[in-house]
């Protein structure tokens, strides 16, 4: 991608482009070269390489910049004014650069009949405004809510991952690796998410509006994609389920696992969810969110930004910071500590991965009831392996396990654990494997649990063939504090009795 000169404002972007070979770097009043540093590499795009829609394109994009015609927000949620103002600007851009490209002996962008040039100008309008403010070839399967991931491995090779599907190749593409470097940036500049990707900061995690994520990683970092190719991950918000009536028509829980979830959340409990990637962690920890009372001071805590509780009116979202020239990086574990000088009623953690861990589980131990988080682990059990690990590697001294395992069993007090099972048609289902309280104690080397709910199938038979069950399990300290807590709940009723 070449770097955009200094230049005045009455230059246009594609006359920087055509005027650039002949200019002088560095010499008094010329415009610099673009390419950085000369000579380029072969596949780079030069003056001559550039094509003539790649060159309105910048142009148009440069006319929105410098004339601030759209506010930063347009490019993640345009309005129907927005795409009006996109498209004028297009049509008189590729106007201009269709009447001078003769003269500097360019190719026209539109080189049409006459009879039809009006409706080809207006075709590449289009597809500009699509370029600058949609998303280009991929706009399809952004619109498609089935579609939860599409892999962008280079220009040319696409994948899309529908709900339940293995990933599929779909047959379109971005012009090329410059075209596809353009768009992406684009995005990432004016987006929610900080700065394009460059060879100095080849990858870029974003978050759009409506709470998808976008992974961007290039050359250097990519070895297999060519000379800056780029690998491009996007993480669709699919809002399936907002609340826990919704998880049980799923099918991911039953309706004794709601009630009990449902009292545990207005009850405070502190709750741990786990699973692997992909099982749809952070959508359950905002499906819980919605048993929280509107009332409450919520707090949130997240590297990359996912969670959205705007049914929660006095809610707040501190999110990290990487550090930059003369800016200290902000981890999680300073903002956990910094939402404890909030007044929260809740602290809901993203994914723990490191110090946070610690300031998480102390706020628990300090009276700062109904917190969660999300973790990696398998299971219950491992659930609390990978905590008791990430408390250590937060590097607190030489404290003693057996002191790190009793501030986990007093902090904690559910395990939910999610599970992806492969069904003999290939669709992934997910679904709850096990709720587990924790008792509070330590015996051993292990932090005593109970399992709640469990996934039980048949011996013999595929594991998606069972069902998560009432274990009969009733832990006295558990039903006493669900039953003083939540208005309503009686635990003979609401699960041992229900179905």
């Amino acid at each position: 991608m070449f770097r955009k000169p200094d230049k005045p404002a009455v230059i246009s972007a594609w006359e920087t482009v055509i005027t650039a070979p002949a200019a002088t770097p560095n010499a008094p009043g010329t415009i610099p070269a673009f390419t950085t540093p000369p000579p380029p590499p072969p596949e780079t795009k030069t003056s001559t390489q550039i094509e003539p829609f790649d060159v309105v394109l910048e142009a148009v994009k440069d006319e929105l910049k410098n004339g601030r015609r759209l506010p930063p927000n347009a490019y993640d949620n345009p309005t129907d004014d927005d795409y009006a103002i996109v498209m004028q600007v297009a049509r008189e851009q590729i106007q201009t650069y269709n009447v001078n490209a003769p003269s500097r002996g360019l190719a026209l962008l539109v080189d049409t009949a006459e009879g039809e040039m009006a409706a080809e100008m207006e075709r590449l309008a289009k597809r500009i405004t699509e370029d600058v403010l949609g998303w280009g070839p991929i706009a399809p399967f952004m619109d498609d809510p089935s579609v939860e991931e599409i892999f962008i491995n280079g220009y040319n090779t696409i994948f899309v991952q529908r709900s339940g599907k293995l990933p599929e190749k779909v047959k379109t593409s971005f012009r090329s690796a410059y075209a596809l470097r353009l768009f992406i940036n684009n995005k990432l500049d004016y987006g929610s998410g900080g700065r394009g990707v460059t060879v100095k900061t080849p990858w870029r995690d974003h978050r759009l509006r409506d709470g998808s994520r976008v992974h961007v990683i290039m050359d250097p970092l990519v070895s297999n994609l060519s000379f800056g190719g780029i690998a491009i991950t996007i993480r669709r918000f699919r809002s399936v389920a907002r609340g826990l009536k919704d998880m049980v028509k799923l099918g991911s829980i039953t309706q004794q696992c709601a009630n009990f979830l449902r009292a545990a959340v207005k009850g405070q409990l502190n709750m741990a969810v786990s699973g692997g990637t992909g099982t749809g962690k952070t959508t359950f920890l905002q499906v819980l969110t919605s048993e929280i009372d509107p009332y409450d001071r919520v707090i949130t805590v997240e590297d990359t930004p996912e969670l959205q509780l705007p049914h929660l009116p006095n809610w707040v979202a501190l999110i990290t910071r990487e550090k930059a020239e003369g800016l200290d990086a902000v981890t999680m574990a300073d903002n956990v500590r910094h939402c404890l000088r909030m007044r929260p009623k809740r602290i809901i953690l993203g994914e723990a991965r490191g110090p946070e861990m610690i300031a998480i589980l102390e706020a628990m131990n300090t009276g700062h009831e109904g917190c969660m988080f999300t973790v990696h682990a398998d299971d219950a059990y491992r659930t609390l392996q990978r905590v008791e690990t990430l408390y250590l590697k937060g590097g607190m001294g030489n404290i003693p396990l057996l002191a790190i395992r009793r501030e986990i069993a007093q902090a904690l007090n559910l395990v939910i654990n999610l599970g992806v099972f492969r069904m003999p048609d290939g669709r992934d289902i997910r679904r709850v494997k096990e709720v587990n309280f924790v008792t509070g104690g330590v015996e051993g080397e292990m932090i005593t649990h109970e399992p709640i709910f469990a996934w039980t199938s048949e011996r013999g038979k595929p594991e998606y063939t069972g069902r998560l069950e009432y274990t009969g399990a009733a832990p006295s300290i558990l039903i006493r504090r669900l039953e003083e807590r939540v208005a309503n709940f009686n635990w003979q009723r609401d699960i041992d009795q229900a179905e």
